[in-house]
């Protein structure tokens, strides 16, 4: 007996390489549909790719003073110097590693690995948006890691004795997610709820820990006090001018309670009932009552549940799958293989499948000029636009262009004055409400636009050329 459990030791180091490959493979095969995600992951690979500051880039409020990002540009800007990769390959390469870098945070920390895929395709069922998120590409997933970590080793930080080991660990997770991220104040909520769940001694050392981890973070940035000043203030003007919730970029708007994702808890809740194995800690613990928390604040901005709430759930989802496998199935057993085996290939099916083309017209919309390059901004001109697709999709494409852009990633850090125009553009939608910057526009500059019309757009002082994909473009008439 003891020699054939000696024989079967190598079935958990199996059992996690069939997970970590079952994962590594779904962005490969997505990719392989031509999918390409349409926002932030464009502007961080070709910030990289040109070597520019954000002013060089874009036209800024006077108190922007520093990358908020720093740290995710350096490792793109590393990878493209070090392996000559262009934009294109940035983006392809951003989608992979934070979706996989996300992932190995709960397969390395679960006793049961195999938990974790049966986590994620039961999110990916319920809801197949919720995984392209997962697969944007864009360094939020690092944040997202972070918090994955907090939630699987805050019952290891509330023993009495202290495991330096995931003290330090989770210490530098936050570290390198506060570098590359910014977002060093969603770790507030986390260790909130571990202090809501009445666990003083974990939420303690949570807190020393990620302290210690955001300042490490935000001294990596070689300002530490005007990053915690600019963070804070991006988050402000982020939501600030809008005289709706409809005015602000789509992550930011409230949710309407993401139903499907509810109903599939209540149904592992009235599984784990049925099969008699009911215990009040499964709701009172500190990732129960983060997702319930950001459920809730998700209502005021889905922003929480996406990246927060999110994690939560799929912490949450893993540990219940984890707490049945173990009941059920002895640690060093085939049948841990081949039940593992039976989930990887379904998840990947269930994920990778290109169903009513989600993947493959998930394509961002580009403008290159090649056909009529007259009709490009000249150097120093400044592109007006009333959306931030137009900035994505071209700023990829022309990392080196000479020319800044009005509106970029976020309205909030544009010109006060600039970003009341905007403001009003998207509240009235009038042609008139474009009168301001066609006023201060000069012959280098352009007024790009989405109007949907095989009609010029009835904007004054402008002549029109259509660009195809109803964006149009204006400038100043040509004289002569």
């Amino acid at each position: 007996m003891i020699k054939m459990v000696n024989k079967l030791k190598f079935l958990p180091v199996l059992i996690t390489c069939l997970v970590i490959f079952t994962i590594a493979s779904i962005p490969f095969k997505i990719i392989e549909s031509r999918y390409m995600p349409g926002d932030d992951a464009l502007r961080h690979a070709a910030k990289a790719v040109s070597g520019k500051d954000w002013n060089q880039i874009l036209v800024l409020r006077d108190d922007v003073k520093i990358d908020i990002h720093a740290g995710w540009h350096s490792v793109l800007g590393f990878v493209h110097k070090t392996l000559d990769f262009n934009a294109y390959q940035l983006v392809l390469f951003s989608v992979f590693i934070l979706f996989l870098l996300f992932s190995l945070v709960p397969i390395l920390l679960l006793e049961r690995p195999e938990a974790w895929v049966f986590a994620l395709l039961a999110i990916s069922v319920a809801d197949p948006l919720i995984l392209k998120r997962l697969l944007l590409g864009r360094p939020y997933l690092v944040t997202m890691a972070a918090i994955a970590a907090l939630g699987c080793l805050w019952p290891f930080l509330a023993g009495k004795r202290i495991r330096y080991a995931n003290f330090i660990m989770l210490a530098v997770l936050t570290a390198i997610a506060t570098w590359i991220h910014g977002g060093w104040y969603f770790f507030l909520l986390p260790i909130a709820a571990i202090f809501m769940a009445r666990q003083w001694r974990a939420g303690l050392l949570a807190a020393l820990a990620t302290a210690a981890g955001v300042i490490a973070g935000a001294s990596l940035t070689g300002h530490p006090v005007m990053f915690f000043a600019q963070t804070l203030k991006h988050v402000f003007l982020s939501f600030g001018n809008c005289k709706s919730q409809g005015m602000l970029v789509t992550e930011f708007q409230p949710f309407i309670g993401d139903f499907s994702i509810v109903i599939v808890v209540i149904f592992m809740l009235m599984w784990r009932a049925l099969r008699g194995d009911w215990d009040r800690k499964t709701l009172d613990n500190p990732v129960a009552i983060l997702a319930l928390t950001s459920w809730a604040l998700g209502f005021i901005t889905k922003r929480v549940w996406l990246d927060i709430g999110l994690v939560a759930v799929l912490i949450w989802m893993a540990s219940e799958f984890q707490e049945f496998f173990i009941s059920r199935m002895p640690l060093l057993s085939w049948k841990r293989v081949l039940t593992t085996g039976a989930l990887s290939a379904i998840l990947f099916a269930a994920t990778t499948n290109d169903a009513a083309n989600r993947w493959s017209s998930s394509r961002p919309t580009c403008l290159t000029f090649a056909e009529d390059a007259s009709w490009a901004p000249g150097r120093g001109g400044i592109v007006y636009s009333n959306s931030m697709e137009i900035f994505y999709g071209m700023f990829y494409k022309n990392p080196a262009a000479p020319w800044r852009y009005i509106l970029g990633f976020e309205p909030g850090i544009m010109p006060p004055e600039d970003l009341e125009i905007y403001r009003k553009i998207q509240q009235k939608g009038e042609p008139s409400s474009f009168a301001p910057w066609v006023k201060k526009m000069r012959p280098e500059d352009r007024l790009i636009i989405v109007h949907l019309s095989d009609k010029a757009p009835k904007i004054e002082g402008l002549e029109w050329y259509d660009a195809g994909a109803y964006i149009w473009i204006g400038r100043l008439p040509v004289k002569g």
